[in-house]
């Protein structure tokens, strides 16, 4: 079988985290530091930092501190650190170029992802922009969070976004199940991460094995 053209990805996942929205930083900085780091190479280093605030993500923020975060805030770390963490092909991500996260709807996460506006992911900046679900130019989007009050047009405008290069989220119940990218979902008194290989695979995006592994659910696996 002839195999097709190799795609060549651009990451904004391999660079070290060196902010995370916020209160988190504060956290969660000297306890990676002693918990997760080993004296080797920057290299491991950079993988163990952010693989740490994943696990520490998923496992609750309780561990670190008697301050509670909101669901909202730590949903906007999640969506962060996927933009990070997702590769684009390079033709539709060239380097230097803006993330642009995209909102459509409303949610209780408008604020903080309206504050991810003009932040750094690794040598990317995120802009944040605000559309409606019937914008033509939603397929121009990178990341593309639907709010909760968009449960009426998840299938209209996933239909419309096919195999666009765009990672969709929303924290809409059965999300990802019912053909989005990706769902952040609070169960058990903590936010977690569902995700559909399907739709990211038709999109030509790719996400690393390693955060599969912490997913609650992987679909099409």
């Amino acid at each position: 079988m002839q195999k097709g053209p190799r795609i060549h990805y651009q990451t904004t996942g391999q660079k070290s985290l060196r902010r995370v929205p916020g209160v988190m930083l504060g956290m969660v900085q000297s306890y990676l530091t002693k918990r997760f780091f080993a004296p080797q190479s920057r290299r491991y280093a950079t993988r163990q930092w952010v693989l740490a605030c994943f696990y520490l993500l998923v496992s609750g923020w309780r561990v670190l501190s008697a301050e509670s975060l909101s669901e909202a805030q730590i949903k906007a770390a999640y969506l962060y650190n996927f933009a990070k963490f997702v590769e684009w092909p390079a033709d539709v991500l060239p380097p230097g170029a803006d993330i642009l996260l995209c909102v459509v709807g409303n949610s209780v996460l408008d604020g903080e992802l309206q504050a991810l506006d003009g932040r750094k992911a690794g040598e990317r900046t995120l802009r944040f922009v605000q559309h409606n679900y019937t914008d033509p130019n939603l397929s121009k989007c990178h990341l593309l969070f639907l709010g909760s009050s968009e449960k009426a047009h998840v299938v209209v405008t996933l239909k419309a976004l096919r195999d666009a290069p765009v990672l969709t989220l929303s924290d809409i119940d059965d999300f990802a199940e019912k053909g989005g990218g990706i769902s952040l979902l609070f169960r058990d008194n903590k936010v977690v991460f569902e995700v559909n290989l399907e739709p990211i695979r038709n999109a030509r995006l790719h996400l690393p094995g390693q955060l599969l592994n912490i997913a609650a659910i992987v679909y099409g696996r």
